[in-house]
């Protein structure tokens, strides 16, 4: 069986786990984790747990990555662990279902972004489509081709949320969101079903980082650099949400995000004006994780 070209470093590795993780969820989930719990303080706690989580589980897929540095990554993994056939009804699930469920629905929502930035009135199917057979276009030229195009649009990505958090924290008038006083106090049992309620939408926002293993293969040093690729790609990510969310509530407050089911544009357009809602717009259209999932079918 022919061998793929191991082309890949460090810091591929650690765009191709952040880029499968960054979509357009941490612009618009918060305020669903804002509706859940009462103040600014368990808002952050909930997504530092969350980030927790996530990152427990990319130091456990760094070492089956250090263990099983080969082709097929979470396949391999089943395989070893249960038997074929897990693996075999995974595969086909992840090619037939999820993988590909996953890529038309950013795909639309990227042509719905799209659309808004640029005011063409068509319908979002053309779009969709069109960048679907782009990037499948790009990721057919081969590795490299399709890893700095990955790592590319990635950068972007990290460039916007920086924006926003610099606007936010920066920029913003002194709305005084973080220093709000807390809601009203809740029943344990109540909280305890705010915090299960909140960790959805959270765990969503942070999901996608285990897929990064289909690319172990393309490495060119798969146990070194796919292992710390995980842990730096996760940590980053958490990094980022963290700001993000401490922008979003010092211009809007708990009771502001939880009103918007668009937090990063009211954000924006509140720290910058309007044109920071054009911007962000532009920004979430999650062109790149698209382009992750492409390359991981």
């Amino acid at each position: 069986m022919a061998k793929l070209a191991r082309q890949l470093g460090l810091f591929d590795a650690t765009m191709i786990v952040m880029g499968g993780i960054i979509g357009s969820g941490i612009f618009i989930n918060p305020y669903l984790v804002a509706r859940q719990l009462p103040s600014p303080p368990l808002i952050i706690a909930a997504w530092a747990a969350g980030g927790f989580i996530a990152l427990s589980g990319g130091f456990i897929w760094a070492e089956l990555a250090s263990r099983k540095p080969e082709l097929g990554g979470q396949y391999a993994y089943l395989r070893e662990a249960f038997h074929p056939l897990a693996a075999f009804l995974y595969g086909w699930t992840l090619l037939l279902v999820i993988q590909t469920g996953g890529m038309a629905a950013v795909a639309v929502t990227f042509a719905k972004y799209f659309l808004a930035v640029t005011g063409w009135r068509m319908s979002s199917a053309a779009p969709a489509v069109a960048v679907l057979a782009l990037l499948t276009l790009v990721n057919c030229m081969g590795v490299r081709a399709g890893s700095t195009a990955q790592s590319v649009l990635m950068t972007l990505k990290i460039a916007a949320i920086a924006v926003l958090v610099v606007c936010g924290l920066g920029f913003a008038p002194d709305l005084r969101g973080l220093a709000q006083p807390p809601g009203k106090p809740m029943l344990p049992l109540d909280m305890l079903k705010a915090v299960g309620a909140a960790m959805t939408p959270i765990a969503f926002s942070y999901g996608g980082w285990q897929t990064a293993t289909f690319m172990s293969a393309e490495l060119r040093d798969p146990r070194r650099d796919l292992t710390r690729g995980l842990v730096l790609g996760v940590a980053g990510v958490v990094i980022l949400y963290l700001a993000v969310n401490l922008a979003y509530l010092r211009v809007l407050g708990a009771d502001g995000l939880a009103a918007t089911a668009t937090p990063a544009s009211a954000s924006m357009q509140l720290a910058i004006g309007p044109g920071g809602a054009t911007f962000t717009a532009a920004a979430i259209a999650p062109f790149r994780r698209l382009d992750f999932s492409v390359r991981g079918c």
